[in-house]
C-alpha cells in the first residue's frame, strides 16, 4: 500500500507497508522505530501506492512525526477493507479533517471497519517478497 524506501550512510532499503518483518527490515539500515520525516542521518521516501486511492488518501495525513511502525499498523488495519468501508473511511477522513497515523488508527477502530479477507488486492504472499536492498560503494 505505501512503499518505503530508507536510506542511511551507504546503505538503503525499500519496502511495502504493512509488512510483518518491520523491524528486520529497520535492522538492516541500522535504524529502529524513527519518525517518518527521517533523522540527521536517515532519510525516509512514502510512495503511496498510485492505483490506490487510499493510499494516497492515508498519506497526505501522516504527519513528520508519525512512527515507521504507526504507519505500518494503520496500512495493516485497512489493507483489505470492503469497497464500501473503503469509501466510507475516506469520507470521514475528509470531513473530520483527521491527521496524523494514530488519529487515522482511531477512526479505523471507531468505525469498527472490517476486512474483507476474501479480497486479497495485493496477489502477493510477502514471505515470497524479498525487499530491496542496496549498498553503495
Amino acid at each position: 500500500m505505501i512503499r518505503f524506501i530508507i536510506e542511511k550512510d551507504n546503505v538503503s532499503v525499500a519496502f511495502d507497508a504493512p509488512t510483518n518483518l518491520l523491524y528486520d527490515r529497520l535492522a538492516f539500515v541500522r535504524v529502529g522505530d524513527i519518525p517518518i520525516s527521517g533523522t540527521d542521518n536517515v532519510s525516509i521516501k512514502l510512495i503511496p501506492w498510485s492505483d490506490v486511492k487510499l493510499a494516497e488518501t492515508i498519506a497526505k495525513r501522516f504527519s513528520g512525526n508519525d512512527k515507521i511502525s504507526e504507519v505500518n499498523a494503520l496500512c495493516e488495519k485497512v489493507k483489505h477493507l470492503r469497497p464500501s468501508d473503503e469509501k466510507a473511511f475516506i469520507e470521514r477522513l475528509e470531513n473530520d479533517d483527521v491527521h496524523g497515523a494514530a488519529q487515522m488508527i482511531d477512526v479505523v477502530e471507531e468505525m469498527d471497519l472490517e476486512a474483507a479477507s476474501e479480497i486479497n488486492r495485493y496477489d502477493y504472499d510477502e514471505e515470497d517478497e524479498e525487499p530491496i536492498m542496496e549498498q553503495r560503494m
